[in-house]
């Protein structure tokens, strides 16, 4: 969500509001993500807002085409292309063992 976004009466829409809608309306598995120069304290760079609104934009066409049976996606840069994963396979990448901590039943 980009800062100071608002809807057509002016109301502030965040983050959290938009997460409420894709899980209440459309029953979707739904975290909100903080970008990594904000959790660092830094300034964003070109390089950070342009990977931003590409990976929003993947985003919002993971949303659009999922459909129930579609894995939660994790939305990636890979060989400096944005790519769509399903989320399973990069905790498993992580952790080869995550069937045993988080029950994954495709691990």
């Amino acid at each position: 969500m980009a800062e100071g976004a608002i809807d057509r009466e002016l109301e502030p829409i965040t983050a959290t509001y938009v997460r409420d809608i894709l899980v209440d309306e459309l029953r979707l598995d739904t975290r909100i993500t903080t970008l990594g120069h904000v959790q660092r304290g830094g300034n964003a760079c070109a390089f950070d807002r342009i990977l931003a609104t590409l990976q929003g934009g993947e985003a919002v066409k993971a949303v659009l085409e999922s459909t129930p049976d579609t894995p939660s996606p994790m939305i990636a840069i890979n060989e400096n292309k944005i790519t769509r994963k399903p989320l399973m396979d990069a905790v498993r990448l992580v952790n080869p063992n995550c069937h045993l901590r988080y029950g994954c039943r495709n691990c």
